[in-house]
């Protein structure tokens, strides 16, 4: 589980951010400050919703007992993490203690507490701070 894990939400959602970090890097309105664990944490959300539905769907068309039950569990998950995903991406507060939470891991909600600590103030009321040009997600 944890080399799948590793294979279809960490390598890509990293390979993404460093790829979303160096465009807005090359934007000469960008700010110095890096963004690329926020992309990180949005990108691991956003993919985690996608499988998530992936799975429902799965799930329910292999007709096994009690499927109902497990794709519409995977579907609220999906619909919790996919667009918390993109909009912490996107630098809205309510998505990145979403994704923080859904994590279940205690060492990422320090991590993510201390990162979104630190930046707090480009989340300024749910709408993304003018910190640098929009990146194209």
């Amino acid at each position: 589980m944890n080399a799948t894990y590793l294979g279809l939400v960490t390598l890509p959602a990293a390979i993404i951010s460093f790829i979303l970090e160096g465009r807005r890097k090359n934007n000469p309105a960008a700010s110095p400050l890096p963004f690329t664990w926020g992309y990180y944490v949005g990108m691991n959300g956003f993919l985690m919703g996608a499988y998530c539905a992936f799975a429902a769907i799965f799930v329910a068309l292999a007709g096994e007992k009690d499927a109902g039950a497990s794709a519409a569990g995977l579907l609220i998950l999906a619909a919790a993490w996919g667009p918390a995903g993109f909009y912490a991406m996107k630098r809205r507060k309510w998505a990145w203690v979403i994704t923080t939470i859904l994590s279940c891991n205690p060492v990422w909600w320090i991590a993510n507490t201390v990162y979104g600590r630190n930046r707090w103030h480009e989340f300024e009321g749910g709408q993304a701070q003018p910190i640098s040009a929009p990146v194209t997600v």
